[in-house]
């Protein structure tokens, strides 16, 4: 699914990728016809091959980073342009890459908002430059890297993964960045010319973490004992506190730029299936009370629109949905067929780490502020998990019977995405009626809606902050994993 629009053309080559990006899937046509030969299995898609160069840094070796795997890597050859060619899984596309380039204690880095996936199994090996895919950036240099540091300092002072950045907004902030410095921008140029100083030296270790830490992101250990003078003083420098004065002062000056689509927002359903955890009342809970857990299930969700979903009708054309607009959010739910609609824990189709037990579900959905709605009614959603194999029945599968999850789409943290990660047949939390919340903690057997809420009722019916380490305490808000916000190009 398509999540960001092309981004405007601004110092790079805007049509190359018009015509990689035109397509966001495997061809419907070869889906097809593999599937009149009787499930064949589909033909992996070439790959994808990224090329640039780090003038310099000849041998060097250079890896494509995203948060904290290291997708791939290779040594750059030619001392003196440091060419490098790095192949990238054709699959689906990578968002946010950090390139790095390391020889000895010297480093170079850059970020491409935005790695192609291949459209179609039947396309040939697909090669790009760096110019192509990132503003402003030529090749990996002291600028490139001081934009780096930049947004990536950024991402992690919002609290946010820098793959969580829409890639049009990425593109947008560097070019800006880019603009400001060219213009002279007094913040950053200053904390430019510190970063080409350090990338400019050989120190004992490479100068720049890529991982926030409540240390600086510069390693002091790159100063060496005899200390360096990255502040252009003249004189040297022992610790990283002129650094991060800079640093901070630069990111103090800017924003991450994002123009949202203002009547669709990303919806990310996840749950957690893992035995001995506690629901809301703190109470260890069996999730196999009513599914059977045999080896080879998989997770679906299935569902459709609520039926208290405002419908447009004569008297309503706002804030409402069409039916057309229900029939197709149905169909991306399942529309109450099980075990049809898979969910992912293997890295891929929004999810953020394979294997971890929590399973996402990443989908596009029409939205308007509930706020603004004459009777407070937002988009709202009935759905269920299934535990269970492609096409079972409701037998043995379903996390509970009889009732049903409910969730209205309102952005509560202002992440334009609006995230729930519940636990696989926690009978406590948004489940509608036979709802298990204790008493104590506002449990009332049912759950209404915001403006049909009782008087000492909780009603667990939005994105909520979770317990994310099982002490029955709220931590914060749950990660959307590799989903993005949908942003449009800014004007």
């Amino acid at each position: 699914m398509c999540i960001d629009s092309p981004t405007k053309p601004h110092r790079f080559i805007a049509l190359s990728l018009l015509m990689v990006m035109s397509g966001c899937a495997i061809d419907g046509l070869l889906l097809t016809e593999i599937g009149r030969k009787g499930h064949q299995r589909m033909p992996e898609p070439a790959a994808v091959i990224i090329s640039g160069r780090a003038p310099g840094f000849g041998s060097a070796t250079v890896q494509a980073i995203a948060g904290n795997d290291v997708l791939t890597d290779a040594t750059a050859s030619n001392d003196e342009q440091g060419i490098f060619e790095l192949q990238f899984d054709g699959r689906s596309e990578v968002l946010n890459v950090v390139l790095e380039a390391v020889i000895g204690g010297r480093q170079v880095l850059g970020v491409i908002p935005r790695v192609p996936g291949q459209n179609s199994v039947l396309d040939p090996v697909m090669t790009l430059d760096v110019a192509q895919l990132s503003p402003a950036m030529a090749g990996l240099d002291a600028q490139t890297t001081a934009l780096a540091m930049l947004v990536i300092a950024k991402a992690h002072g919002e609290g946010r993964k820098l793959g969580s950045v829409p890639a049009s907004s990425m593109t947008d902030t560097l070019i800006e960045l880019y603009d400001r410095i060219v213009q002279g921008d007094a913040a950053l140029t200053t904390f430019g010319a510190i970063v080409a100083r350090l990338t400019a030296a050989a120190g004992p270790v490479k100068p720049f973490r890529l991982l926030g830490s409540e240390q600086s992101w510069l390693d002091a250990a790159t100063l060496g004992p005899d200390g360096f003078d990255y502040s252009g003083d003249g004189q040297p420098d022992f610790d990283t506190k002129i650094f991060d004065q800079t640093l901070q002062s630069a990111l103090d000056s800017f924003d991450f730029k994002a123009c949202y689509v203002p009547d669709r927002i990303r919806v990310v359903l996840m749950v957690k299936l893992v035995s001995g955890k506690k629901n809301g009342n703190c109470e260890t809970f069996d999730p196999f009370l009513w599914a059977k857990d045999i080896p080879g299930k998989s997770m679906f969700i299935t569902g459709g629109v609520h039926v208290d979903t405002p419908r447009c009708v004569a008297e309503r054309d706002s804030q409402c949905l069409s039916e057309p607009q229900i029939d197709a959010l149905n169909a991306v739910l399942g529309n109450w067929q099980p075990n049809r609609i898979r969910m992912y824990d293997d890295g891929s189709g929004g999810d953020e780490i394979a294997g971890d037990g929590v399973w996402t579900f990443s989908f596009e959905a029409p939205w308007w502020d509930p706020k603004s709605a004459p009777d407070l009614a937002g988009v709202r959603l009935a759905y269920k998990f299934t535990w269970g194999n492609d096409g079972d029945g409701w037998t043995n599968t379903e996390e509970f019977p009889g009732n049903q999850r409910i969730l209205e789409l309102d952005d509560r943290n202002g992440d334009r995405i609006v995230t729930r990660l519940d636990m696989f047949a926690d009978e406590t939390s948004n489940k509608d009626k036979a709802n298990q919340l204790a008493p104590s903690a506002g449990g009332c057997g049912e759950l209404k809606w915001v403006p049909e809420q009782r008087q000492d009722c909780a009603t667990d019916v939005y994105e909520r902050p979770v317990d994310l380490d099982g002490d029955c305490l709220i931590d914060g808000w749950p990660s959307p994993g590799k989903s993005t916000a949908l942003t449009l190009p800014c004007p």
